[in-house]
């Protein structure tokens, strides 16, 4: 392992070593120094989830929010049948085609940008259209203002989460990884979709089931040859390129996060983290790269 990686690694071990957070319990797991307290914590942590659920199953009814409550509930090591995995994940799915979600009508504009309802199904709804949606800003730090850019990615982020929790086989769920697999504009370099909506995208598919892994895998890799020289995506959030591509297997994830290491050492801290703020989100992406990139 190159030795500023390694530096790095153990920096950002020694920011997360008493962290009493999810992020904190997964870095030491990651770089195997679990304390013995952390089990008791993480239950502590599921149950600070569970209780910020309502009765319907949603955090304060959002859509964001309680994807990416599921998403915190299974990577804390809550199964796909956790009484609270199944709360937030049937919110999640009530929310597809309700009012609002993006490709519930059509006009000349969104159809010739294909945002409309002949190539978008199965998109799940962050709240009515007379509600604003945006601003959005997601865990890594991404920030996304456009209404309808917001309600994509908010979608494709509710459908990573239902992916991971195993609802899969739900026909909705399935007609909204057919429209991403579809959108042929979204995956060229034509510049018709934000990056950041590209690499959204890309990551909610990175769990789709197995069928659909050879298109996933082509999409992936034209997606890591635009990876520039100095680590990035042109227009992207790094943190927020890095969290989705992680989800996909291959040597070309390998050598992105090699190429981004660089990057990542000259943003870190001497505190450890990886940005001003100290955010633990992006510190925990930013680890989770560097142990991938030292392999």
């Amino acid at each position: 392992m190159p030795p500023e990686i390694r530096a790095a690694i153990e920096r950002t071990a020694a920011f997360f070593a008493n962290r009493q957070t999810r992020q904190g319990v997964l870095a030491r797991r990651a770089v195997g120094h679990p304390r013995s307290s952390d089990a008791e914590l993480t239950e502590h942590l599921v149950r600070a989830i569970r209780r910020k659920t309502r009765i319907d199953g949603s955090v304060d009814g959002s859509l964001i929010g309680t994807a990416h409550a599921t998403w915190e509930l299974m990577e804390l090591g809550c199964p796909a049948d956790h009484a609270a995995v199944v709360r937030t994940t049937g919110f999640i799915l009530q929310m597809e085609r309700r009012e609002g979600h993006l490709g519930d009508s059509c006009d000349d504009d969104r159809h010739a940008r294909q945002r409309c309802r002949h190539y978008l199904h199965g998109f799940f709804s962050p709240g009515p259209w007379d509600r604003a949606a945006a601003p959005l800003e997601l865990p890594s730090g991404l920030r996304i203002d456009e209404e309808e850019d917001t309600r994509f990615a908010a979608s494709c982020y509710a459908l990573r989460s239902v992916l991971r929790a195993g609802a899969d086989r739900r026909s909705a769920v399935q007609r909204h990884i057919d429209s991403l697999l579809s959108l042929t504009s979204l995956w060229d370099e034509s510049g018709a979709w934000a990056p950041d909506l590209v690499m959204g995208a890309l990551g909610a598919l990175a769990c789709a089931p197995i069928e659909y892994r050879a298109r996933v895998t082509d999409l992936g890799r034209q997606i890591l040859a635009r990876q520039a020289r100095d680590g990035s995506w042109t227009g992207t959030h790094l943190f927020h390129a890095l969290d989705m591509l992680l989800g996909l297997t291959g040597a070309g994830v390998s050598l992105a996060a090699r190429r981004a290491a660089p990057v990542l050492v000259r943003l870190q801290t001497d505190a450890g983290a990886f940005d001003p703020t100290g955010g633990e989100e992006q510190a925990l992406i930013a680890l989770r790269v560097l142990l991938l990139a030292g392999k």
